[in-house]
């Protein structure tokens, strides 16, 4: 086994961790899973002591038997750059409601795009290849 306390931690994407300054193993932590509309947060409110200890703080009401989960990226970045750094750690494509939400939205974007491109150009008389 790898001694995780004295170096940092380097995967296949060239990102680090230091888990000292990340406060450590925790066994209820590894267990959550990822939303990008967390429902709790997880924080390391005292930290004197190597042995700290992580909180979890609700985000909103949680009904009984609803899963706890956390945001393993910045919940205002764009679903893209979710995806992509989710990615980028080895997880799959996000499929939480946000993210279908905000997929749909771009396409639905990109496509109002090319229509408006569409006629503009066929107003002037001319022909693009979208």
């Amino acid at each position: 086994m790898r001694n995780l306390s004295s170096s940092p931690v380097i995967n296949n994407t060239n990102a680090t961790i230091d888990l000292e300054a990340h406060g450590g193993l925790y066994t209820l932590h590894s267990h959550l899973n990822h939303s990008c509309i967390p429902n709790i947060s997880v924080r390391h409110l005292d930290q004197r002591t190597a042995l700290s200890r992580i909180t979890i703080i609700a985000k909103r009401d949680i009904a009984v038997g609803e899963e706890l989960v956390i945001t393993y990226v910045d919940p205002s970045l764009g679903v893209r750059e979710r995806r992509s750094q989710l990615g980028a750690w080895g997880f799959g494509q996000c499929v939480c409601e946000r993210c279908v939400e905000e997929d749909k939205g771009e396409k639905e974007g990109e496509a109002g795009e090319d229509d408006l491109a569409r006629e503009l150009t066929a107003g002037l008389g001319v022909t693009i290849g979208v």
